[in-house]
């Protein structure tokens, strides 16, 4: 037998040597912890916002591999608005939206309507011999230059040129100019060559710039254009045939909005194509939609019923989102048109979520107006903040795709290099504090070392990031189909069911 006086030191000998191992494991600790956040308080909060989606951004577990885009491809002239709109020597007392464009007078008028509210916006010039002048005028500006422009091409574009993996074929009208102009990985097809391109007028402007007496509250542009074939039947009917023979795992599909130029009857018949097709498409191979500037009532509402359910994704902004509650009776319809600033967030997200519930998915089953509908994910981008939204688990993966794109936003605005971050360039507009979600009483605290919040309301997933604005935006056009397409390609889509006609 020990003593009685051992045992007790034997266990105040473990006691001493637990303390010291305890003290040894928590000074390094410390130490670590304070220097981690030494280092982190050095940062700017431009930089401590991208370095956090830097660490949010993860591919998903399969890309890819396939992509069909079309079917609208075009060269944008890219001009100072103020400047051409200027030189036009057109009259206007005030701004008005005007359907579409017969006249240079119109067009004045219409610039003037979204200028003064820094809104984007595209609108079709029916006369060609106005949109001749307009071009000719815009050509002689000493700051104009050529794009590749169209948002299927665009988007091709940047898969192609930042997702070498993946395989793109658009199908579009190409001519000489946007065939050298295109990333040389894009396949293409013959079948929609044109002697002569499209040519869209982009009128830029930026934030500050006068027009009359208006100010531009932020930097924005305006489209017009005078297209022939984008909306062909012909290159609609060879975009869907290449998704038979290409066999994708990926469709993208925009450009629909161009239709709103066309007669009823020529409108009315290639939406009953588009819908017709879509329906045979594989369920298992999403369809993106990516949404342009509409202004037609009549046709939104065609839209909005004989396409949007049939497509499993969709890119839109605010403009666009505003405009679709205010035709269709959804939440907020007095915002549309968008004012001077950005739409707050707890409105777009009622928004949001009214258009996925009423056009979505139903993953019951049971309801039966909503036989064939797909509609689970939409990806939201305006000028200052970004949200992502999906219903079901067809989509995950969804914080890596919104950061993605909240990433490449502020760096094309301002064209700054890939592997750099110049933070004197960017900045950020969100308040400290703000309601997200007004129905569950969800509010956001700004933190710049953790930026994305994320939340459930009715089985549908919320993601939310502000987003760093470019001071001087150098580009405008084409910013946001390179959101959009960064943001799908990270995204990752499976869905379970068996498919029959593939």
């Amino acid at each position: 037998m020990f003593p009685e006086t051992f045992v007790p030191a034997v266990f105040s000998h473990r006691h001493r040597l637990l303390h010291l191992s305890l003290l040894f494991f928590v000074i390094p600790y410390w130490y670590s912890h304070y220097n981690e956040q030494h280092r982190l308080s050095l940062y700017s909060v431009e930089s401590a916002m991208f370095l956090s989606w830097e660490r949010a951004i993860v591919k998903p577990g399969a890309m890819f591999k396939k992509a069909v885009i079309g079917f609208n491809c075009n060269v944008d002239l890219i001009v100072s608005g103020v400047r051409v709109i200027e030189a036009l020597n057109t009259t206007c007392a005030e701004g008005k939206d005007q359907e579409t464009l017969e006249n240079l007078g119109d067009l004045h008028q219409t610039f003037a309507h979204f200028f003064q509210r820094g809104a984007a916006a595209e609108r079709y010039m029916s006369s060609e011999d106005q949109f001749n002048s307009l071009v000719r005028e815009s050509e002689a500006s000493t700051r104009s230059h050529h794009h590749i422009g169209g948002n299927a091409a665009l988007m091709a574009d940047r898969i192609a040129a930042n997702f070498p993996s993946t395989e793109v074929y658009l199908v579009g009208p190409i001519g000489p100019r946007s065939q050298a102009l295109l990333h040389p990985s894009v396949k293409r097809t013959n079948s929609t060559r044109i002697v002569k391109d499209e040519l869209h007028v982009i009128l830029e402007y930026k934030q500050g710039e006068i027009l009359g007496d208006w100010v531009a509250p932020s930097s924005s542009r305006f489209i017009t254009s005078h297209d022939h074939f984008s909306g062909s039947m012909v290159v609609m009917e060879m975009f869907f045939k290449a998704i038979a023979q290409f066999r994708p795992d990926l469709v993208i599909i925009t450009g629909v909005h161009l239709l709103e130029f066309q007669t009823k009857e020529m409108r009315n018949e290639k939406m009953r194509l588009i819908k017709r097709n879509l329906l045979q498409i594989n369920p298992k191979v999403p369809i993106h939609l990516e949404l342009g500037s509409l202004g037609d009532e009549l046709f939104s509402t065609d839209v909005i019923n004989k396409v949007l359910p049939y497509v499993d994704s969709l890119g839109i902004n605010e403009q666009e989102l505003t405009f679709l509650s205010h035709i269709a009776n959804g939440p907020h319809m007095e915002e549309y048109p968008v004012q001077a600033g950005t739409v707050h967030v707890h409105k777009v997200v009622e928004m949001l979520h009214w258009l996925l519930k009423t056009y979505g998915r139903d993953p019951t089953g049971q309801m039966a107006h909503k036989t064939g509908y797909r509609l689970s994910r939409i990806h939201f981008h305006c000028l200052t903040y970004h949200i992502m939204v999906s219903s079901g688990t067809d989509w995950s993966n969804l914080g890596a795709g919104l950061a993605a794109g909240a990433r490449i936003a502020g760096r094309l605005s301002c064209n700054i290099g890939a592997n750099t971050m110049d933070s004197e360039l960017l900045e950020i507009r969100t308040a400290a504090n703000f309601v997200l979600d007004k129905k569950l009483n969800k509010m956001y605290q700004f933190e710049a070392h953790n930026p994305i919040a994320s939340w459930m309301r009715d089985e549908v997933l919320f993601v939310f990031t502000p987003v760093l604005v470019c001071r001087l935006p150098s580009k405008t056009v084409g910013v946001d189909d390179a959101i959009s397409a960064t943001g799908l390609l990270y995204s990752q889509f499976f869905r379970l069911g068996r498919s029959s006609h593939w």
